[in-house]
């Protein structure tokens, strides 16, 4: 069966896995921005040359937990590119992006976007930290384009 637009066909976690070991606001501990890479060099590179091998030039992206590096190849031009984050003096600093949005999607999952308004969507280094994937995933689906992809 195919899932009709954002319908959660799984859970993948249970409820204790939904909790985090640091129960402060997400908010509060991004309140300050983090100049920082959080993968290395070599995960650069191959993240940006799948991002070249799959990203069409030309695709309108949304860059989900984004931050102030982008790993979108720099030769390719986009329509455009939306990043969404935590820290808005971050995604500033990010040359990538046309616009950004600064939303915790651990408190509200819900994606401020038009039904099938990207071609593709990515969150290369968070998904690890959202404690409903699948409703963020669900709100991916929603906004993808049919054939969209998902990195």
């Amino acid at each position: 069966k195919t899932p009709s637009s954002g319908q959660i066909m799984r859970l993948v976690l249970n409820n204790d896995s939904r909790q985090k070991l640091n129960m402060s606001s997400d908010r509060d501990f991004y309140s300050s921005p983090r100049f920082v890479n959080h993968v290395d060099d070599s995960f650069i590179s191959a993240l940006t040359q799948l991002y070249r091998e799959r990203i069409p030039p030309g695709a309108e992206v949304l860059d989900l937990m984004s931050s102030w590096v982008s790993h979108l190849p720099p030769e390719i031009q986009y329509k455009r590119v939306v990043g969404h984050g935590l820290n808005a003096q971050e995604l500033a600093r990010n040359p990538r992006l046309d616009y950004f949005f600064v939303k915790d999607l651990n408190e509200d999952q819900t994606l401020e976007a038009k039904d099938c308004s990207f071609d593709a969507v990515l969150c290369a280094v968070g998904a690890q930290y959202l404690q409903q994937p699948e409703k963020v995933f669900a709100e991916i689906y929603r906004i993808l384009r049919p054939g969209g992809l998902c990195i």
